[in-house]
């Protein structure tokens, strides 16, 4: 009789039971940060028709929710997607199919690369490539007859790594004009040697004269580029990318995978103008109204650049450089220009997005800024900085005063030979020990994000992450610290590449943080990287990408 009624009890009990919703995936047993100040942690997590539907303690899930996909999680880390909010996939993403000469280490072994690029290319058609070292080369100017030793035929143009400076063999600058007599352009420099001939440097717009010689990358190759670009990109756990600077055949090729569903990436695309006049025909370009809709490819932004590279002194500084003292480097607008410029820009809900390497282009911005809110109040257009390898003291305050993102490329905070083969010689120590101010900037009230700027650099978030944690080589191979006061922690770092990043891009209701509700961008990592030395953070793998519920990349 009892047991009879025990039964009768258990049943009623497993009757009354809510039953289990069924949904498209349940990642469980995992160390899961959520970026999410109200629940900061959580072990497990249920996603349905893309967004999250429930973020908890493994029981919790298991209780509620049964997946049609589940994912043991074993322990490994779970972040929110990361944001890489300066990045140049559309446009580089070509140049991994040309001649890559991104982090050879030695002037020999770059020549050996376009020697082995050039036996490789059968037709006689111009030999395009990119990324070779400035800081390789005295002055960061290489010479074309390096390049002359390997073809007087076939022209050979390569973007150094910086993307300010194209060094040309004499083919090539033969093709293009670019000779003794020819001057340098608006807001360019041809490098020239100790007769006044063109030594082969191009530098900023001068760079123009030869690359409108070129053939230009058809829409299959820039597509292609772009497709593997992205996948790099996921790889890196990389699910929101702002666009640094995109022209009408970038945006087709996004436009064009969007159609198709092979955007595995959220983009913002800044639209890069180089002067006022270029507006109105970026004007069809620039989508102000497609902020907020959660479309994964939106242009509601504008790029500006204010300066160039200190390693080709077209950077703009405050105090001359060291080894020409009556030289400061060149704004590329003139102060009324940009603030009018800006001013207009933000009374029509673009958001700007600056270059800015040197202190007097940082402070330029700036001032724009002020102007814009002066004249048209406080707006959300979240406009952003990047680069800010030089922030004179007085200027650091004001990105939180006016409200404008700090965006910095933080891999660069360590003594690499640019800083210490170029940059030292340029503008001393003293500068040199208030390069990239990360922390300066963030205690000082102001929101930063994190940016690779690819292919000038690596992709990947982590190395810039340690980088920041540590202001050390990641890769260990160069010793020495830059600046250790500047060093930021862990957690400023996270934020900066997660929800800092999603606030950039108009998307923190969508994306950012693990909640309840939000797109399930997210991304599963081999270690914790709360629990282990900041000097191994760079090595973590992501071993899962997850893009709106669906897997992107897989380890």
């Amino acid at each position: 009789m009892r047991t009879t009624a025990l039964l009768s009890i258990l049943v009623s009990l497993v009757a009354c039971a809510p039953a289990k919703q069924t949904v498209d995936l349940v990642m469980h047993h995992g160390a899961v940060h959520t970026m999410n100040p109200a629940q900061p942690e959580a072990e497990a997590l249920a996603v349905n028709g893309g967004r999250i539907v429930a973020v908890g303690s493994n029981d919790a899930i298991a209780r509620a929710y049964v997946g049609k996909e589940t994912i043991d999680l074993r322990g490994q880390m779970v972040l929110p997607g990361f944001h890489d909010a300066h990045a140049h996939p559309a446009y580089d993403g070509v140049t991994l199919s040309q001649c890559n000469l991104v982090d050879l280490d030695s002037i020999d072994a770059i020549v050996a690369k376009v020697r082995t690029c050039n036996d490789e290319q059968k037709d006689d058609g111009w030999l395009v490539g990119a990324g070779w070292n400035l800081a390789l080369f005295p002055q960061a100017n290489p010479s074309k007859a390096l390049l002359d030793a390997i073809s007087t035929t076939r022209p050979i143009l390569l973007a150094g790594a910086d993307g300010h400076s194209s060094w040309a063999n004499s083919k090539a600058l033969e093709l293009a004009g670019v000779k003794r007599g020819t001057p340098n352009p608006e807001k360019g420099v041809i490098e020239r040697d100790a007769n006044g001939e063109p030594s082969g440097t191009l530098r900023e717009t001068a760079q123009d004269l030869v690359r409108d010689v070129v053939p230009p990358v058809s829409a299959d190759a820039r597509r292609e580029g772009l497709v593997k670009a992205l996948r790099m990109a996921n790889g890196f756990g990389i699910t929101s990318i702002v666009e640094a600077a995109a022209r009408p055949d970038l945006i087709d090729a996004y436009r064009t995978l969007e159609t198709s569903g092979g955007l595995t990436a959220r983009v913002v695309a800044s639209i890069a103008i180089s002067d006022p006049n270029d507006l109105a025909k970026a004007d069809a370009l620039i989508r102000p109204q497609d902020r907020g809709t959660g479309a994964r490819l939106r242009a509601d932004s504008v790029k500006l650049f204010i300066d160039g590279v200190l390693e080709g002194e077209t950077a703009a500084l405050l105090q001359p450089y060291l080894d020409r003292p009556n030289w400061s480097g060149e704004l590329k607008f003139k102060p009324a220009e940009l603030n009018a410029l800006v001013t207009d820009l933000d009374r029509h809900g673009v958001q700007v997005h600056m270059h800015a390497i040197g202190d007097a282009a940082v402070r330029e911005g700036l001032d724009a800024f002020a102007a814009a809110r002066a004249a048209n109040g406080p707006t959300d257009n979240r406009h952003h900085i990047a680069h800010l390898q030089l922030v004179d003291p007085a200027d650091r305050p004001r990105f939180a005063e006016l409200g404008v993102i700090a965006n910095f490329q933080a891999l660069w905070a360590f003594p690499d030979k640019y800083i210490t083969d170029v940059n030292l010689a340029q503008v001393g120590q003293a500068r040199v020990d208030q390069m990239y101010p990360i922390a300066s900037v963030l205690h000082a009230g102001a929101r930063i994000v994190g940016g690779s700027d690819w292919a000038v650099s690596s992709m990947n978030p982590l190395l810039a992450i340690q980088t920041a944690v540590t202001r050390s080589d990641p890769t260990g191979q160069i010793p020495g610290v830059l600046n250790a006061a500047e060093r930021v922690s862990l957690a400023d770092m996270l934020a900066a590449y997660t929800i800092n990043g999603a606030y950039l891009m108009h998307q923190e209701k969508d994306t950012g943080s693990l909640e309840v509700g939000k797109f399930a961008d997210v991304i599963v990592l081999s270690r914790d990287l709360t629990k282990i030395p900041a000097e191994e953070i760079g090595a973590v793998a992501v071993t899962r990408t997850i893009l709106e519920g669906a897997t992107v990349y897989s380890k």
